[in-house]
């Protein structure tokens, strides 16, 4: 449930992102900042929608200023209480000072890390679009899950930020099955407790939420049912007693093989990426086009490419500032041969990758 934007585009739009600050200590939390005002990365994520038709921004600006209030009144209640018990529980301080979050009507995916963005009206990508749903508990759900991601898995913002060992467990590695299922073991553990498991077996049990979270019946059924996660039983206390070829591994593996999250889905098939291959794309505000969404089991997966790689050529030729083209290339290059050669831009290197069926 994440995509990659670079931190830059946050800085050089003055979109603020968030407040790192080291040495945070347990019991404190992060103030967390809704901005239903977006135009400026609504204009990056959909140039073909918004260009040249001021109106139309303004008129989706409005909407969305007309349908967070519900949200706001969450951030402003019971968010506070929310980021204090995720950081109780998990054992860990939140490396932030500020979390600013940008509301809009669409957005690619469901949601992402720099700067967090939320969809209130539909996830619309290459592949087509999906309404989210108009029920405050989901959207509540949808952004809750990210904040925890800020928790877990985020980069070293801050010195010290991420000095505990806990982040070195296999667990916590970024984009994994795994993680996921640690984001969504703490953040249903906190719902359960403000909102009461009825509440939350509701929101959980939605189309949308179960299409990105295929790890769902292992917290449920596998984690929550055996531990309870508590200020003195946290999620640190439960990775340390469960190093790497522990029991936990094994289940895992045989929920990601019945999810069918280890597959993919049917060869040949679009996933949430909207293509065959596996590969949704975005652009940042500087010009560079990167790779937005990997689908787990593609041919794009098993190549190895990940969120955030820099897109640099495609068959030999460079890829220029035009994400629109860069995906027909892609497509064409898929469609002729159901192969395509590209090399991407990681840590500062050029890796060479062939994505094939």
């Amino acid at each position: 449930m994440r995509l990659g934007l670079a931190i830059g585009a946050g800085i050089g739009l003055g979109i603020g992102i968030a407040t790192p600050v080291a040495g945070q200590q347990l019991g404190t939390a992060p103030a967390l900042h809704l901005h239903p005002e977006a135009g400026e990365l609504l204009s990056i994520a959909y140039p073909e929608r918004y260009a040249g038709d001021p109106e139309r921004l303004a008129e989706d600006v409005e909407w969305v200023q007309d349908h967070d209030d519900e949200l706001q009144d969450w951030a402003q209640r019971q968010a506070p209480l929310y980021l204090l018990r995720s950081s109780d529980v998990t054992g860990l301080a939140w490396p932030y000072r500020d979390i600013e979050v940008y509301l809009v009507r669409a957005w690619p995916v469901v949601s992402i890390e720099h700067p967090l963005i939320l969809a209130l009206d539909e996830v619309q990508g290459p592949g087509g679009s999906a309404a989210v749903p108009q029920d405050e508990d989901v959207r509540i759900l949808l952004l809750a899950h990210q904040l925890v991601h800020y928790l877990l898995d985020d980069p070293p913002l801050a010195p010290g930020a991420r000095a505990h060992v806990a982040y070195d467990h296999p667990f916590l590695t970024a984009d994994s099955f795994e993680l996921e299922s640690m984001v969504n073991w703490v953040t249903y553990t906190v719902l359960e407790e403000l909102w009461g498991s009825a509440r939350l077996e509701r929101a959980t049990d939605d189309d949308l939420w179960r299409a990105y979270n295929p790890n769902h019946d292992f917290v449920v059924e596998e984690l929550m049912r055996g531990v309870r996660l508590t200020r003195t039983n946290p999620l640190t206390r439960w990775l340390a007693a469960n190093p790497r070829g522990s029991r936990i591994f094994a289940t895992i593996e045989d929920y990601e093989e019945r999810s069918g999250a280890a597959d993919g889905g049917a060869p040949g098939t679009p996933g949430l990426s909207g293509t065959e291959y596996g590969i949704d794309l975005g652009g940042s505000y500087d010009g560079r086009v990167f790779v937005a969404y990997v689908d787990r089991g593609s041919a794009a997966d098993r190549a190895g490419l990940a969120q955030g790689d820099e897109l640099r050529t495609i068959e030999g030729r460079a890829v220029g500032s035009d994400v629109v083209d860069a995906r027909r290339r892609l497509d064409e290059s898929w469609d002729l041969k159901r192969e395509i050669n590209l090399s991407v831009i990681r840590d500062g290197r050029e890796l060479y990758v062939t994505v094939g069926s």
